[in-house]
């Protein structure tokens, strides 16, 4: 059987955020990304305070829509990109901010210039309200660059998404050696395009899959690309 990639992150729904402009648009991403081996996805719109989660639902069935002209076991799910604020915790419980795919898992961002014992914090506030935080392309915060933070976070119960552009950088590249240092040392839980548009933060990710499967053996490969991915849509803790 053919294992096929879970993208975890990508604003493909229309009209929303900064990222699809269109059901058009979503329809070509999609089928961009089901030409890269991507096969299921879970959308994940950004947070916003006054949003219509009855509008994220019509979204997401329109996108199902759109899936299964494509292929009928092309997968899409509903989740959501939340940028950390003091009534997160809350928000969740009361349904008012959305888990990934109904899981327990949350797809949290922070501003790239977060105080490392505020992000620590804060994770634990998520951990200990019984969810179970996956920190939103992990190569973006400064505090994070210092060695053993990532094992440290890690240790307390919390998983971690690179983008697949991030390590299509050269030797020249620091934060793509960062990248490729923590692949190599297998803190990554999960690979996501984190994709926007069909020109422009693409579901393209060929380029990335070449230097992983050079550099990376098959099995984590295969844990960060997919196996992963699928305990959070079939809800189950990642060891």
């Amino acid at each position: 059987m053919t294992e096929y990639i879970i993208d975890i992150h990508a604003h493909i729904l229309p009209g929303i955020d900064d990222g699809s402009t269109n059901l058009e648009e979503s329809a070509q991403m999609l089928d961009k990304a089901f030409n890269q081996g991507i096969h299921t996805i879970i959308a994940t719109p950004h947070f916003k305070r006054k949003q219509n989660l009855d509008q994220l639902k019509a979204l997401i069935n329109d996108l199902i829509k759109e899936a299964k002209k494509i292929d009928p076991d092309f997968r899409i799910f509903l989740g959501q990109e939340l940028l950390y604020f003091d009534s997160l915790v809350d928000y969740l419980k009361e349904g008012k901010a959305l888990t990934l795919a109904n899981s327990r898992y949350v797809l949290v961002e922070f501003m790239p210039d977060v105080i490392y014992n505020n992000l620590y914090q804060w994770v634990r506030k998520i951990l200990m309200a019984g969810y179970l935080p996956v920190i939103a392309h992990v190569e973006r915060y400064h505090c994070l660059k210092k060695e053993g933070r990532l094992q440290e976070l890690i240790s307390i119960g919390c998983y971690l998404q690179m983008n697949y552009r991030s390590v299509q950088g050269n030797i020249f590249d620091a934060n793509a050696r960062w990248c490729k240092k923590a692949l190599i040392n297998q803190y990554i839980h999960f690979l996501s395009t984190d994709m926007h548009h069909i020109n422009y933060r693409t579901p393209v990710i060929d380029k990335s899959m070449d230097w992983l499967k050079r550099n990376l053996n098959a099995e984590y490969l295969s844990a960060i690309t997919s196996q992963n991915a699928n305990s959070i849509i079939e809800n189950q803790v990642l060891r």
